[in-house]
């Protein structure tokens, strides 16, 4: 079937609710654009999202990428999201690979961000059709409102012209006719009716003051008034029936009214909050316009955003952003703040969303100029998952997309004219962050003790090595400071004499050790490098005694005697770019190899007894190799692995310096090890895949997480 006709094909499977029963035929949906596809599969059932996650998660959003010959970057995201018969699955997207992937740590799925905007979105709405099918409506810098079709992603019609100014402001507004119109409200100084079915204005601009924010609000009795938020301090509030004004204007801020939201309490009322740069919200009774209570303080930076969040036990909450990069959540019928602010974002926090899911919760989205969006939990406080990344501008616009099947999308508007669609029911969080360096972690590595136990160890861009139980995640001793330049590299040294050292490489070009039962150094720096260290390991020797091998900037590797501090013998030279990565590699009958990964796309064998070079350079890689490991067969054999920036992992047996396969990954490869299970971990972009070797010469991946 030609590509445009599967296309047309998917599209009708989705408006029928069928699209699941085409993910069984990969080789069909292989014709299909990833972003098309992406889109489409969102608005299938349970099994069709995962599947949109897992499409994503492997990292081919682009238009016109085909993913024909990626079935290695699929299985790797299909572990992450226990997509089923993901082996049989991924062979029709060309497999061939020699290590599947057991599980990784996929994000939370995003789709192709849908383009047209010349200027930053900064107001998203959906707006619901007459035949229960639902649109995306986007408000813009570039003066214009767009409608998008959010199962598909594609435009609706021409954009929305008329404004003169940003618009700042879109929302839906139910009119007494039974239609939903979409409002609009712009810096020109107008509010703006649009029939969202036809794309043509329903009536004359409303005019008042530089608009920033609107908002539909139901009277008791079923009236349905428009709120508008002004830079002239003040809140208008509009009978959309006959595009008039309702009362006075509503006055109290001493700044411009940035966000307006309706409330509707437990006990049938009605209420209307109003964000503004002077830092606070005020409540309104919108049926009489007088102000209910007293403002609501605590927030150190204006008002961006409010929005009420209904909570499974019936409450409902305000929850507010502001310019102080936090969040805010408030009782409204009290006027008291619900629980401590909500922290993460590093600036300003544009806007917040209620994201109602299928299971019955409600999360809190967040928008910030960091880029970031954010998920909580309204009713503790407490962040869902990691922040969804990806965003090439400031985020300033939330608002969650219900669709046909009952399934929520998550829109977020970003600053470079682009909307982006997330699944926010897909949550992969793991764990607590273990916090405490200032500066980003370059290293960690495990550090047996004696008795068994096992610390953690951490080395960072803030000059420190720290030390962590991993059992518990706090922090064990004070940092170990000394290294002048950020500590890239970190690894347990076992002595003949029974203890362990932790050696740290810097970019300051040299290499400590450490006293783990003092936290103190154990001897002096290790000098000799003239670049910055970039790569330790420990290297075993026959008899029992122990070495450190060190690769650095300079192009070198060397060896050093970590019981006296000593370099043994000359540097090991022969790279032509820098060493970033270095390993020990066991082989039957008791000899060990040293490996040497280079920016020179080159892996090096070495005798660290002599010094000498081991065969010939091991080549395939097409950009550096930036993580080596040794890979234990239950045969008694060992296979060494590489993981480069050209995003693969290859096999290679060290006694012949054959290539024995690769493995494609969604990002470039910078971290492995080998797990006790016998596993391999691989670290990708930012996410980590978790690789099984099955008998013989091939490998299998298993899972992901993140």
């Amino acid at each position: 079937m030609p590509a445009d006709g599967v296309r047309r094909l998917v599209g009708l499977a989705a408006a029928v609710g069928r699209l699941d029963e085409l993910v069984a035929a990969p080789g069909l949906l292989s014709h299909v654009d990833p972003p098309v596809l992406l889109l489409a599969l969102h608005s299938a059932g349970e099994q069709g999202r995962v599947w949109a996650a897992v499409l994503s998660a492997a990292g081919l959003p682009a238009a016109g990428v085909s993913v024909t010959g990626q079935g290695d970057r699929l299985r790797i995201a299909m572990s992450g999201f226990g997509a089923v018969d993901a082996d049989a699955w991924a062979a029709g997207w060309g497999h061939g690979s020699v290590i599947d992937p057991v599980w990784s740590t996929a994000p939370p799925a995003f789709c192709a961000p849908l383009r047209g905007h010349t200027g930053c979105v900064r107001a998203m709405a959906a707006v619901p059709l007459p035949d229960g099918s639902m649109l995306l409506a986007s408000g813009s810098q570039d003066r214009t409102v767009r409608l998008w079709d959010p199962g598909t992603g594609e435009p609706v019609g021409a954009p929305l012209t008329g404004h003169h100014n940003w618009v700042h402001a879109v929302a839906a507004v139910p009119s007494p006719d039974g239609r939903t119109l979409l409002a609009s409200g712009s810096g020109d100084g107008t509010v703006g009716f649009w029939d969202p079915g036809t794309g043509e204005p329903v009536g004359a601009p409303l005019h008042t003051g530089p608009v920033e924010a609107v908002a539909a609000v139901s009277l008791p009795g079923g009236p349905m008034l428009l709120a508008s938020g002004s830079f002239d301090c003040t809140v208008r509030l509009w009978d959309p029936g006959t595009d008039e004004p309702v009362g006075t204007p509503l006055t109290g801020h001493s700044r411009g009214v940035a966000a307006v939201a309706a409330a509707s309490l437990a006990d049938g009322r009605t209420l209307l909050a109003s964000g503004s740069w002077d830092g606070t919200v005020r409540l309104w009774d919108p049926g009489t316009g007088e102000p209910v209570g007293v403002p609501l303080t605590g927030h150190s930076g204006g008002v961006r955003s409010v929005v009420a969040v209904s909570l499974p036990d019936g409450r409902t909450l305000l929850a507010s952003g502001s310019q102080d990069y936090t969040v805010r959540l408030w009782d409204p019928s009290t006027g008291e703040p619900a629980g401590a602010p909500l922290t993460g974002h590093t600036d300003w926090v544009a806007a917040v969303a209620a994201v109602p899911l299928p299971d019955g919760r409600t999360l809190l989205a967040s928008g910030s100029g960091d880029g970031t969006v954010r998920l909580w939990d309204p009713s503790t406080g407490e962040p869902i998952g990691a922040p969804l990344t990806g965003h090439p501008g400031e985020v300033v616009a939330v608002a969650a997309v219900p669709l046909m099947g009952g399934s929520m999308l998550l829109a977020a508007g970003s600053g470079d004219g682009t909307v982006w669609l997330w699944d926010p029911a897909i949550d992969d969080q793991v764990g607590l962050p273990l916090t405490g360096h200032a500066g980003g972690v370059a290293a960690v590595a495990a550090v047996p003790l004696p008795g068994g136990s096992m610390l953690l160890a951490s080395g960072s861009r803030d000059h420190t090595v720290r030390l962590w139980d991993p059992s518990t995640g706090e922090p064990i001793g004070a940092p170990l400071t000394g290294h002048p330049g950020e500590v890239v590299a970190v690894a347990a040294v076992p002595l003949a004499d029974g203890r362990t050292l932790l050696a740290s490489g810097s970019g300051d070009g040299t290499v400590r050790f450490w006293d783990l039962s003092t936290g103190e150094p154990a001897g002096v720096p290790l000098t000799g490098h003239t670049g910055g260290v970039t790569a330790v390991a420990a290297v075993p020797l026959p008899g029992g005694s122990m070495l450190l091998a060190s690769g650095s900037r300079d192009h070198t590797v060397r060896l050093w005697d970590p019981s006296t501090g000593e370099p043994i013998g000359t540097p090991l030279t022969g790279h032509t770019g820098e060493v970033v990565a270095v390993a020990a590699v066991p082989l039957p009958g008791g000899s060990m190899l040293l490996a040497s990964g280079s920016r020179d796309h080159t892996v090096r064998l070495w005798d660290p007894s002599t010094g000498e070079l081991v065969g010939v350079p091991l080549t395939g890689h097409t950009d550096g190799v930036t993580a080596v490991a040794a890979v234990p067969l239950p045969d008694g054999r060992t296979l060494l692995a590489s993981g480069g920036q050209d995003y693969t992992v290859r096999l290679w047996d060290p006694a012949t310096s054959e290539q024995l396969g690769h493995t494609e990954t969604p990002g470039e490869v910078y971290a492995l090890s080998l797990l006790p299970d016998g596993h391999l971990a691989v670290g990708y972009g930012s996410q980590v895949a978790v690789m099984r070797l099955s008998a013989g010469r091939t490998a299998h991946v298993m899972a992901c997480w993140g």
